[in-house]
């Protein structure tokens, strides 16, 4: 090899060999763009893009309540969503639409509803409180894709995006 590391020393023999000097040079580039490429998908895994993690996590809070979800699910997977609750005087209602459950599943709520409707497409649970509360709900995505939904909770509205990765 030469002085500089950037350039490859050609060898002058007698055998008959096809050295295609460039196309292992542009070789060696690409395998270098790979490698890249396969470093900041592993970052971006650790931080949660395709899953659990700081960039998956979501928080959304209005009118003193407050919603914790997972933005990026895997098909089967299951997910936690929580819904924090302050001022509950007696009834707290969480609506739920329709459009949403045909990707998520509903599989437990604590604490236990003490009633639920469905009426027009949108299924509502109700809960008895007094205070401040919390409601956990364990979410099973049903299929792939994107879902985008409006759930309230005491009719305060919150917008709930999923990604969902087969």
């Amino acid at each position: 090899m030469s002085e500089s590391n950037k350039s490859v020393e050609t060898v002058r023999h007698n055998l008959q060999l096809n050295e295609n000097i460039k196309q292992h040079k542009k070789g060696w580039s690409i395998q270098k763009i790979g490698w890249a490429i396969l470093y900041i998908g592993l970052v971006l895994a650790l931080l949660g893009l395709f899953g659990t993690g700081p960039l998956s996590r979501k928080t959304i809070s209005q009118n003193g309540h407050s919603v914790k979800y997972e933005r990026f699910l895997r098909y089967e997977g299951e997910a936690e969503m929580t819904f924090n609750i302050d001022a509950a005087k007696d009834t707290i209602r969480l609506e739920i639409p329709q459009e949403y459950l045909e990707y998520i599943d509903v599989k437990s709520i604590t604490p236990l509803p003490s009633g639920n409707t469905t009426i027009n497409g949108i299924t509502t649970y109700f809960f008895n409180a007094l205070g401040t509360a919390s409601i956990h709900c364990n979410l099973m995505a049903k299929k792939p894709g994107s879902v985008t939904s409006i759930l309230k909770v005491n009719e305060t509205p919150f917008k709930i995006d999923h990604q969902i990765y087969p």
